[in-house]
């Protein structure tokens, strides 16, 4: 048996009646309200004349017997008044006999029972042949896709011949044009919606793209999407109200339901913090990444100069989280320097609640100098300006002084800096050299020598200032 497509068991079936009888149009039924041999008058020229109506379809020349053949509607020669000429090809082949009530033809198994000489005995004598007055129809012929539910290889499961002819998309399924009648009278088709496409076929799985992918005559039935409503426009809405399923996102409407304020477009998942008091970014958390008070430094670098030889090496560091805001000098009585002492202050982030976003300031506390050294008989200050840190150390112990800033940057808020603003000093003494911290230091020390009737400072301590972070 050739190869062929079978249909699958779950296809729908329609039921196929086929009839033979008048099937005359309108335009029929309208002319001459009657067909076959009716004698009914005719009008001429406004008169009434005897005769038959002539036919229009050959249906219109049937006289309801089934064995002398089939009319024709000639309506020229060989044909009769009203246009019918007999048939002339018997209805059923030399071996078949014709059987009026059944109106059909029966093979005469006494003669050898394949009437259509194609090989195959007739099913009513005990062959195979389903259709033994078509020489195209037998269990070796192959089928043909046909919408008619025409069975050329007498397998009513099979609907189509191998390949193109049945499955044009080579997706395993079979077009829906191509039909077979079956046993009890329904026709039987393929269920492929869309030869022409791979992707569509059933069992496919449906997806938003207004097709019926698995050919269930649903639209997008499966891939449909629940939508909430986005009063605020900023891609995320409101989980507590829906806006209804669909494979597109009518207007107002978001496919992600996270947003923890619909009301404010600034609020989403998808906002940055701002440092106000508030969730902006619907974490569940309150201004991270926000400056806390605190400010630490890490282990920093030092500013160039050697350590002097002989007298008394001096380290004075300030205590942790404070910076150096000036320099305190002892002198004797004649003036002579006996010492170089720095001035520390402790730093603070403060924010200003008042603005939204807040906005960040630094605090210093009162300076206190590190530990003295010697007798003191006169001493004096040298500081920067208010809100200002040291940065650098010049001849003469002139100090370079920059003010605290706090900026944000891509990553999160930066830490303090500041180009120096302005210098002050004592004057008279103190290094002859300038010593600086790296940029985005400060200074947090400084050390030196003391002795023989000279203080001099080889260098000051540096330290990164870090702003403790909220998580």
């Amino acid at each position: 048996m050739p190869t062929s497509h079978t249909a699958p068991s779950s296809i729908k079936r329609t039921r196929v009646t086929r009839t033979r009888g008048c099937a005359a149009t309108l335009l029929c039924v309208a002319l001459f309200a009657g067909c076959g041999d009716d004698d009914s008058a005719a009008v001429v020229d406004g008169g009434l004349v005897d005769g038959p109506r002539l036919c229009m379809l050959d249906d219109d020349c049937d006289d309801g017997v089934f064995c002398n053949g089939r009319e024709r509607c000639l309506r020229g020669a060989g044909a009769g008044a009203d246009g019918c000429a007999p048939p002339v090809v018997s209805v059923c082949l030399p071996l078949q006999v014709c059987v009026e009530d059944d109106r059909q033809c029966v093979t005469d198994c006494t003669r050898g029972g394949d009437a259509d000489v194609d090989g195959h005995v007739a099913i009513s004598c005990g062959g195979d042949d389903c259709d033994d007055g078509e020489v195209t129809v037998n269990p070796e012929a192959p089928e043909v896709c046909d919408g008619e539910g025409r069975d050329e290889d007498c397998d009513p499961t099979t609907l189509a011949g191998e390949g193109a002819d049945g499955d044009r998309d080579a997706d395993g399924a079979v077009r829906a044009q191509c039909c077979n009648v079956q046993p009890d009278g329904e026709l039987l088709c393929g269920d492929d919606c869309a030869d022409s496409e791979p992707t569509i076929r059933p069992g496919a799985t449906e997806t938003c793209n207004m097709l019926d992918d698995d050919c269930d005559g649903r639209v997008d039935e499966e891939g449909a999407t629940m939508f909430y409503a986005d009063a605020d426009g900023d891609g995320f809405g409101n989980a507590a109200v829906t806006a209804g399923t669909g494979c597109r996102a009518p207007a107002g409407a978001a496919i992600d339901a996270t947003d923890c304020d619909d009301t404010n477009a600034a609020v989403s998942p998808a906002a940055r913090e701002v440092c106000d008091g508030d969730d902006e970014s619907c974490d569940a958390r309150i201004d991270e990444g926000c400056p806390t008070g605190a400010v630490s430094f890490a282990a920093g670098g030092v500013g160039p100069g050697t350590v002097g030889s002989g007298g008394i090496f001096f380290d004075d560091r300030c205590p942790a989280g404070e910076a150096l805001v000036g320099i305190a000098t002892a002198s004797d009585l004649d003036g002579t320097l006996l010492r170089i002492s720095g001035l520390c202050d402790s730093i603070a982030v403060v924010a200003d609640e008042s603005s939204s976003p807040w906005s960040y300031g630094v605090a210093l506390s009162v300076g206190a100098r590190l530990s003295e050294r010697g007798s003191v008989a006169v001493l004096s200050d040298a500081r920067c300006p208010a809100g200002s840190l040291v940065v650098r150390i010049g001849a003469g112990l002139v100090l370079g002084c920059a003010p605290v800033d706090i900026e944000r940057a891509a990553d999160g808020y930066a830490l303090l800096h500041g180009l120096p603003s302005g210098e002050v000093g004592p004057g008279g003494g103190g290094p002859t050299g300038t010593y600086v911290c790296p940029p985005l230091e400060l200074a947090i020390g400084l050390f030196g020598y003391a002795g023989a009737g000279a203080v001099a400072i080889d260098g000051v301590r540096c330290g990164t200032p870090t702003l403790a972070i909220r998580e």
